[in-house]
């Protein structure tokens, strides 16, 4: 069994990346959830005639859930990059690919133009590509030392 290979520094680049985006996540998650509970409560307490608080404060509530979701698979991504786990691997060209798709489909519709994150998720999905990143991953044949792209 041969050694794993060392871990390129553009996937220490990706982790370090994916640990940022975890913990904005996470912070905004906490900041809409916390938005929609005191709207939710003590809004419409005090002003009943405010009946649509409560379908605002449901909408932040989903998307503080979804946040906290993302941010949390961010984290995890990162760590299955740091260890260079095969599925992190699979899920960082998945999540890269329906970046792609969410970024055109919402240009498409006239939502947004995210033309830098399209890209950034192709240049992800080339990098992820690369042999000795496979490699790293095991994902790809080991690479001989001299073949080995210098860092």
């Amino acid at each position: 069994m041969q050694p794993k290979p060392k871990r390129p520094t553009g996937v220490t680049v990706l982790a370090v990346l994916d640990i940022l985006a975890g913990i904005v996540g996470l912070a905004a998650g906490a900041l809409f959830i916390g938005i929609a509970a005191l709207a939710s409560s003590s809004l419409s307490a005090q002003y009943p005639a405010l009946g649509t608080i409560s379908g605002i404060a449901s909408i932040l509530y989903a998307l503080g859930a979804l946040a906290l979701i993302l941010g949390i698979i961010s984290i995890v991504v990162a760590i299955g990059f740091l260890g260079g786990k095969s599925w992190a691997w699979t899920l960082g060209i998945v999540v890269s690919i329906v970046n792609i798709i969410v970024s055109i489909v919402e240009t498409v519709i006239g939502f947004s133009s995210n033309i830098v994150g399209i890209i950034f998720s192709i240049i992800i999905i080339y990098y992820l590509m690369r042999p000795h990143v496979k490699a790293f991953f095991g994902k790809g044949p080991a690479m001989v030392p001299t073949m080995q792209p210098h860092q």
